[in-house]
């Protein structure tokens, strides 16, 4: 560890949140002037600053987004305390983990909608990650809220809207932008037009292109079967039709085709074959907002939606073809009411609301349905409470509740209905103008998948040698009877931050976390090559626990930052190390603004230690160290007015490493530089 503190000291660096509209930047950037606005969080299913939040929470900003370049949401995701994705380089696979849980025990939204899908080894990142405006990762159990699924936490996605990119007092604007990345030659192409018409009105619409070559490793070698065409449409509408009332609608669309291994997150061979793959995701929402400031008692959100997703998949060796449907459609109801009692002594925003959706999959394999991903369905009622209770504006006080019923079914294969209950309690303390300290505790829970319950049938072929049996055939072995996975566990910390000094717009901020989980009957996939089966069984009590920590500086010509987190996993009935624990993560960043010539430049560091905590017969991985450059050039000449330009460099020294369970290594040395123009 010694070692990677040392490299991170004379490395290092990334950007804080900067995200204005870009002639208000471009004049911040001419005055010399830092913008230290305050981050607004609404994962929370109330608008909250993130730092009032009594828990874990990270926000990557719109112009994160911008300076990163981003090919995939890994790009965004890999810098975060405690936050990790093992799949590998392709970006259909990306699956993430949060302080040990991974996949389905982290609920992921699109603009509120769910992103439940799960099949096989895909991921659940099908987007354009140029459409995000911000990014809201929670750590740590959040049941009360999401019910099902959030035991790791929250990863809440949210696109852009006409307003993020029209300056104020213009009606009507379009951008143009333009990329390449070297690591895997690929070329983006974006066009976007957007508008308001009076004040009742905005609309934006979205499209984007990528397409990409194999994907360059750190040892000069190309990883095989990794080349992509991606395809991605945003549509917004956003209407007033009275005061104090919204409606809104979005359509976002992703298609995605290349020749991929049926698993993406390991290479081809003959037990995971190459296949033509074509993947459309589809997501639809409405929304209704009622807020009144002068009526305290009122304040509804309304959410439905509709995802879609569709994989076609034909194996170049043997010709099968697979079609796999996954839909998940549902709504969210909620109301606040404020109220105080003695002015600003007590005052409490009490949250209620109903939340449903529906599961629905199917698959078919030459036509005929397949048992291995088997005609199933899960509906999921619940009904959760949330009291913010406020004294004296320093002392935050929040308990929440949450009651989920849930039925999953798979016809003739069986069903399982039951219900779970999920509290929560936090606290935030303000114990200074500048210290405040937080904990709380909570409990969640995870449902079985339909995967996990009713698969059956041939999981993948075995291997065969001169007419000789190696390894059979293996095939699923249903469990009907899994129990949910729930956990309990606490966490706190403090934040700290200072104003003022070393420079008259300057803020030094600080904050730190301790969380201990008990986790009981997680479910395991259990993968027999000799007996040639696969199944899901409750298998392990667990424990996971560790912490992670951050500093950064941000002064009007200046930023820099540090954060360091560990998770620790045990098995409670063994003692044996848990298999996806991520290992140690140090990240830090430095950076300089050049406001008379519009310049942002930076480089940060991401040094991960060894991974030798694990059970007998996983392979170990070796720490690494990985380096990234960027800068950004906002002009500030009339002439050029609208245009932005970004470069950056990732994997700097060309480092050939593998994350801690990927089969596959990392890309390697990639340059990147984008181009936009609004107009």
């Amino acid at each position: 560890m010694h070692r990677v503190v040392w490299l991170a000291a004379i490395a290092v660096f990334e950007t804080t949140a900067w995200a204005v509209g870009s002639d208000e930047r471009a004049a911040a950037q001419s005055a010399g002037i830092a913008e230290l606005e305050t981050v607004m969080v609404t994962a929370t299913k109330t608008e909250r600053p993130a730092d009032e939040v009594p828990g874990s929470v990270s926000v990557i900003t719109a112009e994160d987004i911008e300076l990163e370049q981003p090919q995939s949401v890994d790009d965004l995701l890999q810098n975060l305390p405690n936050v990790e994705l093992f799949s590998g380089p392709r970006r259909i696979g990306e699956e993430a983990n949060i302080r040990g849980f991974s996949d389905e025990r982290i609920v992921t939204t699109l603009d509120g909608a769910r992103q439940n899908f799960s099949i096989g080894h895909q991921g659940r990142f099908f987007l354009e990650p140029d459409l995000l405006k911000q990014i809201e990762v929670y750590r740590g159990p959040n049941s009360a809220l999401y019910g099902s699924g959030s035991l790791g936490g929250v990863i809440a996605l949210t696109t852009k809207d006409a307003s993020d990119f029209l300056e104020p007092g213009r009606m009507l604007g379009a951008r143009l932008k333009g990329g390449f990345q070297s690591v895997n030659e690929e070329w983006l192409g974006s066009l976007a037009a957007f508008g308001r018409i009076g004040t009742s009105l905005e609309y934006l619409g979205n499209f984007s292109y990528r397409d990409s070559d194999d994907i360059e490793l750190g040892n000069d070698e190309t990883l095989p079967d990794s080349a992509e065409c991606s395809l991605a449409g945003l549509g917004k509408l956003l209407y007033r039709p009275w005061e104090h009332h919204q409606l809104r609608a979005s359509l976002d669309l992703f298609h995605s085709d290349g020749g991929f291994p049926a698993n993406p997150q390991s290479a081809g061979s003959t037990m995971n074959e190459v296949a033509d793959t074509d993947i459309d995701r589809r997501t639809y929402t409405v929304g209704y907002r009622y807020h009144d400031p002068a009526n305290p008692w009122v304040e509804i959100t309304f959410t439905a939606y509709r995802t879609e997703l569709d994989e076609d998949l034909r194996r170049l060796t043997t010709g099968i073809q697979t079609a796999t449907e996954f839909d998940t459609t549902g709504f969210d109801l909620r109301n606040s009411t404020r109220f105080s009692l003695g002015g600003e002594a007590l005052e409490q925003v009490f949250t209620y609301g109903v939340e449903y959706f529906k599961d629905e999959q199917e698959d078919t394999q030459n036509g005929q349905p397949r048992g291995s991903f088997p005609v199933a369905e899960a509906d999921v009622w619940g009904f959760y409470l949330q009291d913010e209770i406020n004294f004296f504006k320093r002392v935050s006080l929040i308990p929440g509740f949450r009651y989920d019923r849930y039925e999953l079914d798979a016809g003739g294969s069986g069903e399982r209905q039951e219900s779970e209950i999920s509290p929560k309690i936090g606290l935030l303390v303000g114990a200074t103008d500048w210290l405040a300290l937080w904990g709380n505790c909570a409990e969640g829970f995870r449902a079985p998948t339909l995967l996990e319950m009713f698969a059956e049938g041939l999981h993948f072929r075995g291997v065969r040698l001169g007419g000789r049996v190696i390894f059979p055939d293996n095939f699923f072995v249903p469990n009907p009877n899994l129990k949910p996975e729930t956990t309990r566990g606490w966490e706190g910390g403090l934040r700290a931050r200072w104003e003022g000094l070393l420079a008259e717009k300057d803020r030094l901020s600080a904050q730190a976390a301790y969380f201990d989980t008990d986790a009981e009957d997680f479910i395991d996939l259990a993968v027999d090559i000799l007996a040639g089966t696969t199944i899901s069984s409750n298998i392990t009590d667990a424990r996971l626990y560790g912490y992670e920590a951050e500093l950064s500086y941000e002064a009007p010509r200046f930023f820099a930052g540090l954060s360091y987190s560990q998770t620790r996993g045990e098995d409670k009935g063994t003692g044996a190390p848990l298999t996806a624990t991520p290992a140690d993560k140090l990240v830090a960043f430095f950076g300089v603004r050049l406001p008379p010539w519009g310049l942002i430049a930076g480089v940060r560091g991401r040094f991960v230690e060894r991974q030798d905590r694990v059970p007998a017969g996983v392979a170990q991985t070796p720490g690494y160290g990985v380096t990234d450059l960027y800068a950004s050039w906002l002009p500030d000449a009339a002439a050029l007015s609208g245009l932005r330009i970004d470069f950056g460099v990732d994997n700097l020294s060309d480092k050939s490493y593998r994350r801690h369970l990927a089969l596959i290594d990392e890309a390697g040395r990639s340059f990147k530089v984008s181009a936009s123009y609004q107009f």
